[in-house]
């Protein structure tokens, strides 16, 4: 796995974190739009685990 790989995850995890964190307590457009980037750094993480797998196999 790349280290770019585990960077995106890590990324996608601590923004999706410090979202729920920021609309728990009480900045929730701050807290949307972290969640929002956290998911979209997890979905981009993934997108690079599988065109891996694919490659992979090859």
């Amino acid at each position: 796995m790349s280290p770019l790989t585990l960077a995106f995850a890590g990324a996608g995890l601590t923004g999706f974190a410090l979202g729920a964190y920021f609309s728990a307590t009480g900045k929730l457009e701050m807290g949307v739009i972290l969640m929002g980037l956290g998911l979209v750094f997890q979905v981009i993480s993934l997108v690079r685990l599988k065109r891996a797998k694919m490659q992979g196999k090859q």
